[in-house]
This record gives structure tokens, sequence and C-alpha cells, in this order.
């Protein structure tokens, strides 16, 4: 059937009768009461919460539904996000919520943004190139009830980059990060248990973020000679790889014993074994950085990167940057060695200062008094 609508309706027909459905649905959905109920929406998985809104969604005893799906969303999906948006008292999300360029909240109802990156440290939204107009990406952000920030420095640069009032960028930290003060040791000891291969072992972690053109990802070469990097690490050394989620392919196109593409665990609990993490403009730096691990910055593509960055860029970084992977290990080996204690609490106080371990309960709170 769909093949045969294709064959009969031009495109821009097809778009026009989509356009003035979805307009349909969400006039009805509207007339709909709203439940006392907490909506969770992230495009950045499938069927599944990253660590940040889990962190949340368990913390709250409430009536609760999830959205969770990657774009591009069928159409039963847009169906289903537009019904549990409108319907939902409160919406938290931790990425962008495009379906908020057509739905205007309703009273009474709260949007609660607790983004997935800790920090102000590389631009975002407005302030970056991305596949959406200035006017999409402020419709998309402007009716915020609050974001929740890691620091006074990022609360300026949320809301710049949101376009929103800084009274509206609450200085709460996000609750993932509550996850890494608190609870180090259990995370190390569960990945240990289940990756026994990783016991006894001085773990490099190399977690690099996506890469784009135009404000189009792209496959991101970390231009890396995987053969001769396995020959030159010691016998107890292991190098393992986690991509951004968003990239959807793989590093490696061989088996080595000693570097490994990990899936199906989180950055975070990775970095929480890591005696290294080796990233590049990614705010899991964040995350090493609260679990007291040193850091390297491997930036083959430093001066054709397309993002500009909220920091002094390698000025402001808490461990040293390199361009070539011929000085990676070198580096790595002497942050290990020698971690640059100052650099990292410098950075610590710069872009994570209340994340102290309480922020998923400051979070839970304030959803708290906005339900009834």
């Amino acid at each position: 059937m769909k093949e045969l609508i294709k064959k009969i309706l031009p495109v821009k027909t097809r778009r026009k009768i989509l356009e003035s459905l979805n307009r349909f649905w969400v006039c009805f959905c509207s007339k709909l009461p709203v439940k006392n109920r907490i909506l969770f929406y992230t495009i950045r998985s499938n069927n599944s919460l990253g660590d940040n809104s889990k962190a949340l969604f368990d913390a709250l005893d409430c009536k609760k539904t999830v959205f969770a799906h990657k774009l591009p969303h069928s159409n039963i999906q847009k169906v289903i996000a537009y019904y549990k948006i409108i319907t939902s008292k409160v919406i938290v999300t931790d990425d962008y919520c495009r379906y908020m360029r057509v739905v205007k909240l309703r009273e009474g109802q709260k949007l609660f943004q607790i983004w997935h990156g800790c920090g102000a440290f590389k631009c975002f939204a407005l302030d970056a190139d991305t596949d959406l107009t200035k006017q999409q990406e402020i419709s998309v952000h402007s009716q915020y009830s609050a974001v929740a920030v890691t620091s006074e420095k990022a609360k300026k640069v949320f809301a710049g980059a949101f376009g929103i009032d800084e009274e509206k960028c609450l200085v709460i930290g996000i609750p993932s990060t509550d996850y890494s003060v608190n609870c180090k040791d259990e995370i190390r000891n569960e990945i240990l248990s289940k990756y026994d291969f990783l016991r006894d072992k001085t773990i490099y972690l190399y977690c690099p973020t996506f890469r784009e053109k135009d404000g189009i990802r792209t496959v991101f070469d970390p231009q890396i000679d995987w053969d001769a990097l396995s020959s030159q690490l010691g016998k107890n050394e292991i190098f393992i790889i986690s991509k951004h989620p968003h990239a959807d392919y793989n590093f490696l196109n061989k088996t080595y014993d000693n570097i490994i593409e990990f899936h199906g665990e989180s950055t975070l609990r990775l970095t929480a074994v890591s005696d290294v993490v080796i990233t590049d403009y990614s705010s899991s730096v964040h995350d090493a950085v609260l679990l007291g691990i040193p850091c390297v910055f491997y930036c083959p593509d430093f001066d054709t990167y397309e993002r500009n960055m909220y920091i002094s860029f390698p000025e402001d970084l808490p461990g040293e940057m390199v361009t070539d992977w011929h000085s990676l290990l070198t580096a790595v080996r002497n942050a290990k060695e020698k971690p640059p204690e100052e650099r990292i609490e410098k950075f610590r106080l710069e872009q994570l200062s209340a994340c102290d371990g309480h922020s998923t309960q400051r979070a839970a709170g304030l959803i708290k008094g906005w339900l009834e």
C-alpha cells in the first residue's frame, strides 16, 4: 500500500497531507486532559534511558512514562510522541525535543531540560551550526521551565545557547554526576566482574565525540595505525574504545588482543575502570574529572574541527593535547604517572562546582513541586 501511495501521489502532496494530519492530531490531543505524570523524552537511545535520565527516573516515585527513540521517528512514533508530550504534566528531556516547534505548553505543564553533557565546553544549539535554522533552534528551546546546569559558568553559557533567561538555568548539577561522585568503587567492581580480562590491566579508554560537516554528521577517521599501536602497548596495557552514541560505524576492521571496541557499555561506566581517558572535544572529560582520572586530548583534526569551544583550547584543558598519534602513547603514560592535579582541580571548580553527589535529589525535588 505504501508503495502504491508513493506512485500515485507526488512528494509535495504526500507531505501536505501528513502535515494536515499532524496538525489535526496535535489539536485533538490538546483537547485531552493533562495527566499528573512525568514524561521522559530522549532521542539518544532506543527503548532505554541514558545515564542522566535514568538516574532521575529511578529517583521519582510517581506516575512516569518514557519515549526513547533515535531520530528519524516513524509516523507511528510521532503520533505517540505528540500524545505523550501534550498530555503529560512534566516533560523531562536530555537533548533536543523538536516537537516543541509545534507544541505549545498548556497551563500547568513544565518542560525540564537536564542535557546530556556537563559544563561549558563545546559550543551547541544557537552557538553552533546545526541542521536547524536560528528560528527553529529558538522554538525548540524557548519553552524550558528550567535547565539543570553544573556551575555558574555553565549557567551563562546554557542561557545563551538556548536563547533563554539566565534565571531558568539552575545551578543544581545533573543527575548522572551523582553516580560518578558516589559510586566509583561500585561501578569499577561491577565492570571488572563482568569483564574479567580487564582485571590487573592498565586501561586506556578512548572516547572521541562525533564529527560533522555543515551540521551533518560524518564518519570520523582518528588517523591511528592500529597495528602499530597494538605492537607498542605493553604486556599489561589495554586500549579500549567507547564510541559516541551517534557513531554508527566501527573504528577497527580486525581483532586485537589489546585493543577492544566496546559495545553495550556506557562511557561513564568504562571511565570508572580506566587509568587514563583519551578524548577530544567530548563532554566525557567531565566524568573523568569527577572520577579523578587524568585525561589526554587527542585531536588530530584540531585545525579543521568545526565546532567552537567555550574554553580556551587547549590552555584550559585538564590535561595535555596531542595531534599526532605517534605522541599519544607517551602522553598517556605520562598522564598516568604524573597526573596534572592542579589543572584538573581548576577545571572541576569552573565546570562542575554543583556536582556534589546530590544533584538527582535537587532535580527530583523540583519536579515533585510541579506535580499535584
